[in-house]
This record gives C-alpha cells, structure tokens and sequence, in this order.
C-alpha cells in the first residue's frame, strides 16, 4: 500500500471525481485513476462505484477513508515532531 493513494482516494471521496481530484492534487488524470485501481487491487475492495454521476463511496470505502484520514494526520503529526528535534539538534550545534 502507498501512502500517496490513500492521499488520492481521500481526495476522489471529497471531490467525486477522478479529473477533479487530480486537479486538486496538480498531477493527471491517468496517474489518479491508476493509483485507486492499484489500491482496491492491493486491498481485494471496491472504494468507488463508477457511474455517469462520478465516483461513490462505498461503504468499504467509507471505512477506508476513515483510516486513511487517520494515517495521514499521524504521518504529518510525526513529520512535524521530527521537524522540531531537528531544529532543536541544530540549535545546540
């Protein structure tokens, strides 16, 4: 699993479509819609029904959402502690 999709996935449940998240997210549209495919692969569920409306969570998505959301603060909660102990380090030079 790669962090970067639940980062698009979450980004497909908020905007509910592909071409607007990858819009959002500044990449194209192909690389988007490869990384959901590969995650629902990897994870053996459907995160999106597919229709003329746009992209629908489903409710193994929705708990999947859920998650990510989760990881992804704590990825960034960790991020900005390793942030200060380096410029604490740095400081102390």
């Amino acid at each position: 699993m790669n962090f970067l999709h639940l980062k698009y996935a979450i980004m497909v449940a908020e905007t509910g479509s592909i071409s607007k998240a990858a819009e959002k997210l500044y990449v194209a549209q192909p690389n988007v819609s490869r990384a959901i495919k590969e995650l629902e692969s990897d994870l053996n569920i459907t995160i999106f029904e597919r229709n003329s409306k746009g992209m629908i969570v489903t409710p193994e998505g929705e708990q999947l959402i859920h998650y990510a959301k989760r990881i992804l603060r704590q990825i960034d909660d960790m991020e900005k502690i390793m942030e200060e102990k380096t410029k604490e380090a740095e400081e102390t030079v």
